[in-house]
């Protein structure tokens, strides 16, 4: 049966933790704040008991794998991992929710109705997602309006960007400080960083095969980034998973010299919006979402983790956790 691709996995700003007085909402038992928005622990606590009885049968059935009789414990990473999991999609709820107000985006029952058909109901789409019928029915309304909110960005939007791989987070850092404090030599800062290793003054669109396909490209952090800002970001995933220490391995650094909104209609070689597929375009308006989240600001209890404004996900370590920093700009 046809499942629907859900805010269920990991998708892509100096991070903050509740913590500490001041104005604003109140951080009293909140998991997350997305601007003035609350996020509750009790709401995510909530979340987790519904989806215990799938991660039971997915820890029973693992360990039939290896020989283990039914009922063993949940490991508590496990659990862990799940709650990363829904606080990462009610941010995403919040953010959604409040791009569509900007942009106008109304999704219809019917719509949501059609797209629930094709995977066979809410219920049939519910089993073994972690979540109930009712949450399906937001998520699938979600999915659909980020989808729309990247369909009317994408044929307009265009990039210019310097990018380097570094070995990593530190000499990520460096390098991204470096930019921040004096952006006009960004150029040869990057080209420093050796041959091979990235591009300066690279000018992107969305609908441009990197080499991975389009689905990959559009998808990337830098169509998220707002101009005059530079990200570091981790180069690959899992490295938490593995047990590896996250500030180790490749981090990639972005600047982000122009971005625009008024890019001429896609020409040779450039994929137009009306030929993208519905999942490349979900994820790309996911990354619409990133400029939304750093202007508001989200914050992540450290019960949960830390929130990565370049994946736009709740992450274990903050160590894993990539970082937005605006340059410097020169007064007139």
């Amino acid at each position: 049966m046809r499942r629907l691709p859900l805010l269920l996995a990991s998708t892509l700003v100096a991070l903050l933790v509740l913590a500490g007085c001041g104005s604003g909402p109140d951080r009293t038992g909140a998991a997350a704040i997305v601007g003035d928005q609350v996020i509750t622990v009790d709401e995510i606590q909530a979340g987790l008991r519904t989806a215990v009885p799938d991660l039971r049968v997915a820890v029973d059935q693992q360990g039939a794998a290896q020989g283990v009789p039914p009922g063993a414990p949940i490991p508590p990473e496990l659990l862990a991992q799940e709650s990363r999991r829904l606080v990462t999609v009610r941010v995403l709820h919040e953010l959604i929710a409040e791009q569509s107000r900007r942009d106008g985006v109304v999704v219809a029952p019917q719509q949501v109705d059609a797209a629930l058909a094709r995977a066979g109901g809410a219920e049939a789409a519910a089993r073994g997602s972690g979540f109930d019928a009712a949450t399906i029915r937001e998520l699938v309304a979600d999915q659909i309006a980020a989808t729309e909110i990247g369909r009317r960005v994408f044929d307009r939007l265009s990039v210019t960007v310097d990018y380097a791989a570094t070995p990593d987070r530190a000499s990520a850092e460096a390098l991204a400080a470096q930019v921040a404090a004096d952006p006009a030599r960004a150029a040869a800062l990057f080209g420093a960083q050796g041959a091979g290793a990235g591009a300066t003054g690279l000018s992107l669109r969305p609908g441009t095969d990197q080499g991975g396909g389009v689905g990959q490209t559009a998808s990337s952090v830098l169509f998220g980034l707002p101009a005059g800002t530079v990200a570091l970001a981790p180069a690959g995933s899992g490295s938490q998973a593995g047990g590896q220490d996250p500030a180790q391995g490749p981090w990639t650094v972005i600047h982000v010299r122009e971005r625009r909104l008024d890019a001429p209609p896609p020409g040779p070689g450039v994929v137009p919006a009306a030929a993208v597929d519905e999942n490349t375009m979900f994820g790309f308006g996911l990354r619409q979402l990133q400029p939304l989240a750093l202007e508001l600001g989200v914050t992540v209890s450290p019960r949960y983790g830390a929130w990565d404004p370049t994946q736009l996900d709740v992450v274990e370590d903050e160590a894993a956790a990539g970082v937005v920093l605006p340059v410097r700009t020169t007064a007139p």
